[in-house]
């Protein structure tokens, strides 16, 4: 019995530990479902809590009020956005509030949580695209991955040549 304990302890730890979204907002959302399947059943889905991830494509503000359109992207097990291919639509994000364009650029991540409103299905003629319209109420924006430059002579151990000894130039005999 105290194994038992400990598993479903460890479970639930190791669940809860790789959301990036406040544990009140995980335990709300709704589960996992294909994102065209959302947008066919917004209308069923209005006012329950999705956590979606995609990549900013604009914003824009306005008086009282921002909009964020995103390209949808599946997440991993971290929540955070796959690759952009995997797309099913586009995200068009309420906030009620400023989001500053400068901050959220073109192409950065973003994992948000928020309430459904509307999709394609239901609004005809917004954007030429399938969507879905959520109210946004928490957002997480994924740090900028910067590349790590190759070193074929990085050495774990400390500095060593940084050429082949026993290489003579132009020709080693």
């Amino acid at each position: 019995m105290h194994i038992r304990t400990m598993i479903c302890l460890t479970i639930v730890l190791g669940a809860t530990a790789c959301s990036v979204m406040p544990a009140d907002v995980s335990k709300d959302a709704m589960p996992e479902i294909p994102f065209a399947q959302l947008i066919r059943e917004a209308e069923r889905h209005r006012g329950e809590t999705v956590v979606l991830g995609g990549y900013v494509v604009e914003v824009t503000n306005l008086k009282q009020q921002s909009l964020m359109i995103a390209v949808q992207a599946p997440l991993g097990n971290t929540q955070e956005p796959k690759a952009k291919d995997l797309s099913q639509g586009r995200l068009v994000i309420n906030y009620q509030g400023f989001l500053d364009p400068e901050v959220y650029q073109k192409d950065r991540k973003i994992t948000v949580a928020g309430k459904v409103m509307a999709s394609s299905q239901t609004e005809q003629d917004t954007y030429p695209y399938p969507y879905l319209r959520i109210d946004l109420t928490h957002i997480h924006l994924w740090p900028v991955e910067k590349p790590v430059p190759y070193d074929p002579y990085w050495d774990p151990w400390g500095p060593r040549y940084r050429y082949d000894p026993y290489w003579r130039y132009p020709y080693w005999w």
